[in-house]
């Protein structure tokens, strides 16, 4: 089985490197060799996740490297401190080393778990592996393995990995510091704004409501004004007496007029029709 060194960044990037390249036949090793990731705490976190993802994978490890120093790092730049030139000089090193041993150690291949992360230079990492496998006699073994990027999020949270927050150098942990804080400052500009929208939304269903019950209550009192024009004793509560319904009986309803004649004069007979007595004060 042909045996390939990867170069470990960290724990959570090297998991798909192992598992695919174990699925294609290659026998895979580890090489935790990066000098520039800044502070010395998060050197250390990275290669204890790296420790236990190759203990848990049984993936052999090896480790060349001593506490970084980001001061002297970043005075070996000379100055280049732009996103993409100074990931190159940060690449360089870590590949030329692995390339090297690669070659020294009679491995078959090398290659990177820098080409697993979507935030990385990738075309950049690419090139100088390839330039490094020809200065040290060994062979690159390209794969782009972003397109496993979530199946390893998922697999790095099961095995309890740590994950970073940062790239890696000083620089890259200002720019994520900064861009975090701008991240709360969007997110937090998105919640007033949504809050005000839900209030504005609020606000104009009530006036719906409002506006709705409006126009059922006219609706209401039209229908209450048409009926006591049709019919003003019964919108008003006031019963019909026989003499008002009789006045609204016509010529060809004359048997209803003597059976109203009747009802009026037996209420006058009973005395409903009287008039009360003429009272004098004494």
């Amino acid at each position: 089985m042909p045996r390939v060194l990867i170069h470990a960044c960290c724990g959570p990037c090297s998991l798909m490197p192992i598992v695919h390249l174990r699925d294609e036949g290659w026998e895979p090793s580890l090489f935790f060799f990066n000098p520039n990731i800044h502070p010395a705490w998060e050197w250390e976190r990275r290669l204890d996740a790296l420790r236990l993802a190759a203990a848990r994978l049984d993936v052999p490890l090896m480790e060349e490297c001593d506490r970084p120093d980001p001061t002297a790092w970043v005075s070996a730049l000379g100055g280049i401190v732009q996103l993409g030139e100074r990931c190159r000089l940060c690449y360089r090193p870590r590949l030329d080393r692995t390339a090297a041993l690669a070659s020294e150690t009679g491995f078959d291949a090398f290659t990177s778990s820098l080409l697993y992360s979507r935030y990385q230079q990738h075309d950049i990492i690419r090139r100088e592996a390839e330039q490094t496998a020809l200065r040290h006699d060994v062979r690159f073994l390209y794969r782009d393995f972003r397109q496993w990027w979530y199946d390893g999020i998922r697999m790095s949270r099961e095995l309890g990995l740590y994950r970073q927050k940062w790239c890696g150098c000083v620089l890259s942990m200002g720019e994520a510091q900064r861009q975090q804080q701008e991240a709360e400052k969007r997110r937090a500009a998105q919640k007033a704004e949504r809050a005000e929208r839900m209030e504005r939304e609020a606000e104009a269903r009530r006036l719906k409501r409002e506006a709705l019950a409006a126009r059922q209550e006219a609706k209401r009192i039209a229908r209450l004004r048409k009926a006591q024009e049709r019919d003003p004793a019964q919108d008003s509560g006031v019963p019909p007496s026989p003499h008002d319904r009789l006045a609204g009986i016509g010529v060809h309803e004359k048997p209803a007029v003597q059976a109203v004649a009747e009802e009026a004069g037996q209420s006058f007979r009973d005395g409903k029709g009287q008039p009360e007595p003429f009272q004098t004060e004494s």
